[in-house]
């Protein structure tokens, strides 16, 4: 959370000090602290807040992984793999707020865009398969479980949530 607010007094910081430089004596002498500036600027617009959400959801943080997502301006802004797990945190959140429907959304777009790891892309198929399953739709619950375990995950934690998955589908049926 603090580098984030780091990021925008440094952007503060570059802009004032190049416009007071500007007045004082001309463009030529300030140039550099406009660049810097806008550079830092258009990197918080393409690259956002995700990573930082994203390790603080995997470390058990909900609440700052919310906070830094809202601080991206616009999804569509960012770049695809940020874009991706931009949707996948914030699929996760509305599913640990249990709301199904938003988070079967956002982790659809999220699978859609292109997750880097299998492990993650496992992950999402597999929430997707228990907002499935909750929902009663058995069909929908073991294509998404079987595109799961074809992508052979290797956390143990996904593979023993599959496996348990697998275990309550066939109790059903």
């Amino acid at each position: 959370m603090t580098y984030s607010y780091l990021r925008y007094a440094l952007i503060a910081l570059f802009l004032g000090l190049g416009l007071l430089l500007h007045l004082q004596l001309d463009f030529s002498q300030a140039w550099y602290l406009y660049l810097a500036g806008v550079l830092l600027l258009i990197s918080h617009i393409i690259f956002g807040n995700v990573w930082m959400a994203f390790g603080s959801l995997k470390r058990g943080q909900p609440e700052k992984a919310e906070a830094l997502l809202r601080q991206v301006w616009n999804p569509g802004w960012l770049l695809r793999s940020n874009r991706a797990y931009y949707y996948f945190t914030l699929g996760m959140l509305y599913l640990q707020h249990k709301k199904l429907e938003p988070a079967k959304t956002h982790l659809q777009q999220a699978i859609a865009l292109g997750l880097r790891k299998p492990n993650d892309h496992a992950l999402a198929l597999l929430n997707l398969a228990h907002i499935a399953f909750v929902q009663k739709d058995f069909a929908q619950t073991r294509q998404k479980l079987q595109e799961a375990q074809a992508l052979h995950p290797t956390d143990l934690m996904i593979k023993d949530n599959l496996q348990k998955m697998e275990a309550a589908l066939k109790q059903q049926n």
